[in-house]
């Protein structure tokens, strides 16, 4: 079928677009002097984007590999066991315990609380802070030692106050922050911290000062205890408290009520 161009006339002397057809002269010109310009843009757009994002660290999560540590447990304020290093700071490295998943608060573990233990499981880490991941099942991962002469010092290990402060920072989520997930912080990760706080995994408060200087200090209450859910809705927001910075062995906790924390 052609078209007659004695019944419709041109409109004017543009050159019809037809998809099957070569390009128009002045469009290949243009296309060929745009592309270089467009890929330098999103080449320039992309660095510039990449670099605002903050440095996810050096968080590790050794899947596939089981780690065993040997020491003592303790159930409170979370979930963990000191283990005896002489290499550690204060001679003990504490060793986080979670389960698989976002169900720490199901795991049994008052019968073995202040005991000698054995565990095995998966190990997460970042820098010096150590954890553990386990399964929900208490005995396919936990197993009793018999007491020795240092059990009684890494059941309660020296407690110091530092003073208090008033710090401002994040609240996260320890397990993905210790290498779980990279990175875990900031709005797009509040969903995922909040589920594992409110299932029982220790909540951590990440400050970061002028210099780029980081300090990851595990929440409790002011009295010491596991913090309450009440936290939950200021997870991965800025914010910031006063309370007390009290060592625990070789941790640092931020003892302070959920109610003392506020957005800034």
């Amino acid at each position: 079928m052609t078209l007659n161009r004695g019944v419709i006339k041109p409109k004017g002397d543009d050159e019809m677009f037809i998809g099957w057809a070569s390009a128009p002269a002045v469009d290949r010109r243009f296309l060929i002097g745009a592309m270089p310009l467009m890929l330098a843009g999103t080449t320039g757009l992309g660095w510039l984007v990449a670099s605002e994002l903050d440095d996810p660290g050096a968080g590790r999560w050794a899947q596939g590999a089981t780690h065993v540590v040997e020491g003592v447990l303790s159930a409170k304020p979370y979930p963990m066991i000191r283990v005896a290093d002489g290499a550690a700071p204060f001679g003990l490295r504490s060793v986080l315990i979670v389960a698989q998943g976002k169900c720490t608060s199901g795991l049994r573990l008052a019968e073995m609380d202040g005991r000698p233990v054995r565990a095995s499981g998966v190990l997460i880490e970042r820098k010096d802070r150590r954890m553990l991941e386990v399964p929900l099942s208490v005995g396919r991962w936990l197993a009793p030692l018999p007491v020795t002469g240092g059990a009684g010092a890494l059941a309660a290990p020296a407690i110091e106050s530092l003073g208090r402060v008033r710090l401002a920072g994040q609240i996260m989520d320890s397990k993905c922050f210790f290498g779980v997930m990279r990175p875990a912080r900031g709005k797009t990760h509040k969903a995922c911290a909040a589920l594992c706080i409110r299932g029982g995994i220790p909540p951590s408060f990440w400050a970061r000062d002028a210099s780029g200087r980081e300090s990851v200090l595990l929440m409790t209450d002011a009295k010491g205890g596991a913090l309450s859910d009440e936290i939950l809705p200021l997870v991965a927001d800025p914010v910031e408290a006063e309370g007390e910075i009290v060592r625990v062995g070789d941790l640092l906790q931020f003892r302070a009520d959920a109610s003392d924390f506020r957005r800034v």
